[in-house]
């Protein structure tokens, strides 16, 4: 496995801020973390059904046309 330090990782940042932008930044590293945690905690996305909303707070799926997530109440 590649030993990744510092300045490689600026890089890899530098190269997202100019593909994505500083304003959608935030909103990629949010799918990304989502997307650790659930892969973490065993909770595959891939078999999500269609239209599931996830919660931006703790990334928990909610039926498509809810309006506040059914585990911490945050909007959705």
């Amino acid at each position: 496995m590649p030993n990744i330090g510092g300045p490689e990782l600026l890089l890899i940042l530098a190269v997202v801020l100019i593909v994505f932008g500083a304003g959608k930044l935030p909103d990629v590293l949010g799918q990304l973390g989502r997307g650790v945690q659930a892969t973490a905690s065993g909770v595959s996305t891939a078999t999500a059904a269609p239209g599931t909303t996830y919660c931006r707070n703790c990334g928990r799926p909610n039926v498509a046309d809810s309006k506040f997530c059914s585990n911490c109440g945050q909007a959705l």
